[in-house]
């Protein structure tokens, strides 16, 4: 949680089960202005030499629900002194993460070693914003000319690794290696760093990003690739390949179609600039949202080779505790894997509603793995919410139909006061969990309170539940005790909580 010596950044008012995840972690992204050094959060060896330079102007801690990725931000004076953060950069002990096996022939394992883990990343300059503040500098002093990011491997691991997890399968670091420590510089327009003076260490990879390293192709932004079919790495022809882009209320357009030729491979040129979904789509495959296209100044480059599955079907019941069907619930495929184990993000979500007999069939699944989801106002889904569900598209593999179990949900409605009764005067901040601590397999949640320091929390599962609430930031003396709340089916409690930091001002050290 927050202390009051950081600045917290509250970045969504959400409210969320726990999925799989191995420990209780933090919902917010925090931060800290300024150079105070801060101790080894969990860093490879030397990362904290970096970290603490007194050149840095602030750093933040994400993501949410997890933690451990540190993002420093530094105003550096001259070539010079950007050398000397290279130097302390370079001496960061890593594994070679790209260490990775080709496979076992005739006894031996063939591997591929990268003698260069760590990364610089170079940009033109200015930077046109602070990651903390999303605003330009305001002086001279603010400006951002270098920055450094490191995950802490064990918050990465719990996050992304967890063989019996698949919380956020379609994030690109889903059973992926752990990033490498990382350093983003931007050089030009009017910044202190020439790149041509820059001394990279021998173990540093450079990748250039400037519009003097743009790749000799079309006067804007290339997509080239192919697409294979996931289970038998065959070519497939006459895919299509879509960019889209979102519009003014957030909803995708399709902006780009073109299809594979005879050799599953595909070009486009001439993007214009912007960012851009990618998905796949062919006959008999379940569409797939392949990652984004970043086109920011209309010539990046990217290759793309993109794996998609066949389409089959989950098929299932939804009742009450006493074997009653429940119509009208809407049942989604969420959490989709490839038969490689992989995330696999659907470009359209299988999704269906219950017939009067309970009854669905999810259609258009990828073959692998899914998690099926139920929803209902007033119903919690109490069964399967954490199965994987194999999925397989051969016609004499016919899984037995799932059977899911709702039940009825309460509402947790409260007031966050002073003693006065009036409402708080800072943003608060309430949240709930089950009596004796959030467990895997639980329902909690947290959101920002109203203005009025109202919040309510609906589809509790019955149970008994605690409250808290406190102001964002917070010290250890604004947080209350917890509030017990015994919650039970169709009812709603109303709390109100008195708070005597709601007029405070945040403390500070």
């Amino acid at each position: 949680m927050a202390r009051s010596t950081w600045k917290t950044v509250h970045l969504f008012s959400v409210l969320s089960a726990l999925w799989l995840l191995p420990t209780v972690v933090s919902a917010l992204i925090t931060g800290s202005e300024g150079n105070k050094p801060i101790p080894n959060m969990g860093w490879p060896t030397g990362s904290e030499a970096v970290a603490n330079l007194p050149s840095r102007l602030r750093y933040m801690e994400g993501p949410p629900f997890g933690g451990g990725e540190y993002f420093f931000e530094y105003h550096c004076k001259d070539t010079a002194e950007f050398n000397s953060a290279l130097k302390l950069f370079g001496a960061i002990r890593v594994p070679r993460t790209a260490n990775r096996s080709l496979g076992t022939f005739g006894g031996e394992t063939v591997r591929i070693v990268d003698e260069k883990p760590l990364l610089l990343v170079v940009h033109d300059g200015p930077k046109q914003e602070s990651t903390l503040g999303g605003k330009p500098p305001a002086s001279e002093e603010s400006r951002v000319d270098w920055t450094f990011t490191v995950w802490a491997p064990e918050n990465y691991h719990n996050l992304f690794s967890n063989p019996k997890g698949f919380f956020d399968s379609d994030h690109p670091n889903f059973r992926q290696p752990v990033p490498p420590p990382r350093i983003d510089v931007y050089v030009g327009g009017g910044g202190p760093i020439a790149w041509e003076k820059v001394e990279v260490p021998s173990n540093v990879r450079v990748i250039d990003r400037r519009a003097v390293a743009r790749p000799p192709v079309a006067d804007r932004g290339l997509i080239r690739g192919a697409v294979y079919d996931i289970a038998t790495h065959r070519v497939i022809a006459g895919a299509e390949i879509v960019l889209a882009k979102r519009g003014e209320r957030g909803a995708l357009q399709e902006t780009i179609r073109t299809k594979t030729d005879d050799n599953g491979a595909f070009e486009i040129k001439g993007i214009p600039k912007g960012y851009y979904q990618i998905h796949v789509r062919a006959n008999g495959y379940a569409a797939r949202n392949v990652g984004a296209f970043d086109n920011g100044d209309g010539y990046t480059c990217h290759e793309l080779d993109a794996l998609v599955a066949r389409t089959a079907a989950l098929r299932g019941r939804v009742t009450d505790k006493k074997g009653d069907p429940i119509a009208g619930v809407r049942v989604r495929a969420e959490c989709t894997l490839g038969i490689d184990g992989l995330g696999y993000e659907c470009a359209d979500q299988p999704s269906t509603t219950t017939n009067a007999q309970g009854r669905f069939e999810l259609r258009s699944v990828p073959e692998g793995f899914a998690r099926v989801d139920c929803s209902a106002p007033t119903l919690h889904q109490e069964t399967l919410m954490f199965d994987l569900h194999g999925v397989s598209a051969r016609p004499w593999d016919k899984p037995e139909e799932i059977t899911i179990v709702m039940t009825g949900t309460g509402v947790v409605r409260g007031k966050v006061v002073d003693a006065s009764g009036k409402p708080p005067t800072r943003p608060f901040i309430a949240e709930i969990e089950p009596k004796g601590g959030a467990r895997v397999g639980t329902w909690s949640g947290s959101m920002q309170c109203q203005k009025d320091g109202s919040f309510e929390f609906k589809g509790v599962p019955p149970g008994e539940y605690v409250v808290n609430t406190r102001p964002n930031p917070a010290s250890d003396s604004d947080i209350g005790p917890p509030r017990p709340v015994p919650v039970t089916a169709g009812e709603t409690v109303e709390l109100e909580i008195v708070s005597h930091s709601a007029h405070k001002t945040a403390s500070r050290r």
